[in-house]
């Protein structure tokens, strides 16, 4: 990783390393929104004329359409819902993602995506800090969707009378939610894609990712080498598998595929750092933002005996004997196939140890993670990738104030000793504004090393590169 220390001075959650415009809650109270797809639909034949068609890209995968937005007086082009696997669904659930099959014609990337299966949150019904990070979306398995966002003025369409080599090169932000594994999705209102793409200049992108059991249930050890039953980390590799499709695909939406930074925040950001260890993520990226997560928190990574412990109880909650694992495991996983998604989403719960015990987690595998993090890191087993480390202002705040905030606080007090966390990420913020300066934006840091002195380009939160 990276020499450089590097101190975020002014961060939002999403907008960290993005423009500190707008902040919209979001305000939907149920599962289901009439932007939501189910399925991507294609049209039937593939339009002649197509290439004269500003808003459809010819990706590999197929021609995809998206729609045209002006945002902050800027048009960005938005493609939302590209599929990028296979529906894990059947006998691909607890399976690692399979990669998409080209489809005909042009597919309508229009809709927001399916948010991946998950529970909501309803503690406190009506609490706004709460609500705003419940999904948006239908809930479904089906949900292995990415989206995009491009300023129009900085597609390569507009760009023909140059060559490859003069034509210029725009960074890709890849954005991954957080939620503790547990939760998320990438269509969170606060979410700001369009604004960091249109006063960022640069190309935004991110995608769902399995969570909680459907993402990480770990069993492999009862299987035979080489299966992929229960693999665990599957999560993860919905990831890689996005990241992929975005690098593979990036000049067609005039993006550099030798210029993406992931960035995420909570397990978004403990993502991104297991990204940073994972053989398998090697010349995938060139960046990492780790916004109030990384592999080091007590809640980013478990044990692969630790693991099989939870799947264990998950399975015997689920009526699929977990004793049948040493006679005949494909008995239990036809099994655990079975149940319906609503029943292992709340049973999983059962193995919750508290906040810091999350039942579902990065496994050590001993594929994505070889060994624990720990270990991987003082062997110098990690990439060679610039990182940038930080903590999220008022982090937690929704949670520690406004109505019944008294009730809540004594709640995180009987779950943690620490508990008081949230004043240490205010104040980490408060000592970084108060020993740098302001400096450049966002695209800066993106486009080039942390350690050149970047030129301003916009009206971008300011980042600090401290030596």
């Amino acid at each position: 990783m990276a020499t450089s220390k590097v101190v975020f001075t002014k961060l939002l959650i999403f907008s960290l390393v993005s423009c500190a415009w707008g902040r919209s809650w979001a305000n939907h109270h149920d599962t289901t929104t009439s932007t939501t797809q189910t399925t991507p639909t294609t049209t039937t034949t593939t339009p002649k004329n197509f290439h004269n068609d500003p808003l459809i890209v010819e990706t590999k995968s197929g021609l995809i359409k998206g729609y045209a937005k002006t945002v902050m007086g800027r048009e960005v082009h938005i493609f939302t819902g590209i599929p990028f696997a296979k529906p894990p669904l059947g006998p691909l659930r607890f399976r690692k993602p399979v990669p998409i099959d080209s489809w005909h014609g042009v597919l309508e990337a229009t809709s927001m995506p399916n948010s991946c299966y998950q529970e909501r949150y309803e503690y406190f019904p009506g609490f706004e800090g709460e609500e705003m990070w419940n999904p948006n979306t239908n809930i479904s398995e089906d949900c292995l969707y990415l989206n995009i966002w491009v300023p129009q003025h900085l597609r390569v369409r507009h760009h023909q009378d140059k060559s490859l080599t003069e034509r210029p090169k725009v960074p890709i932000l890849v954005w991954i939610y957080g939620g503790g594994y547990m939760s998320g999705t990438a269509t969170l209102d606060l979410y700001k894609a369009d604004i960091m793409a249109s006063s960022c200049d640069v190309i935004v992108a991110s995608m769902q990712y399995r969570v909680g059991a459907f993402g990480f249930l770990y069993l492999n050890k009862h299987f035979s080498s080489g299966s992929e039953e229960a693999p665990g980390n599957m999560g993860l590799w919905d990831q890689q598998l996005a990241i992929r499709w975005i690098k593979d695909n990036a000049r067609a939406f005039g993006g550099d595929p030798e210029l993406i930074t992931l960035f995420g925040e909570s397990a978004g950001g403990g993502s991104v750092s297991l990204h940073m260890l994972s053989p398998e993520m090697k010349g995938l990226f060139k960046r990492g933002i780790l916004q109030s997560g990384t592999l080091n928190a007590p809640w980013s990574w478990m044990t692969g005996e630790r693991a099989q412990e939870i799947g264990k109880i998950l399975i015997d909650d689920c009526n699929c004997n977990s004793s049948l694992l040493v006679v005949d495991p494909s008995l239990v996983m036809d099994c655990m196939r079975g149940v319906d998604a609503k029943t292992i989403s709340v049973q999983q719960w059962n193995s919750y140890t508290g906040i810091l015990g999350f039942p579902s987690a990065p496994t050590v595998d001993g594929i994505f993670l070889p060994k624990d993090p720990d270990t991987m890191m003082k062997e110098g087993n990690f990439h060679n990738t610039e990182v940038l480390l930080g903590s999220n202002q008022d982090e937690e705040f929704e949670v520690t104030s406004g109505p019944r905030a008294h009730a809540r606080r004594r709640l995180v007090d009987t779950t943690t000793p620490r508990s008081n966390i949230y004043y240490s990420h205010y104040r980490l913020a408060h000592v970084a504004r108060s020993l740098v300066d302001t400096s450049p934006p966002t695209r800066a840091v993106a486009t080039f090393p942390l350690t050149s002195p970047p030129r301003p380009t916009s009206d971008c939160v300011p980042l600090a590169v401290v030596t």
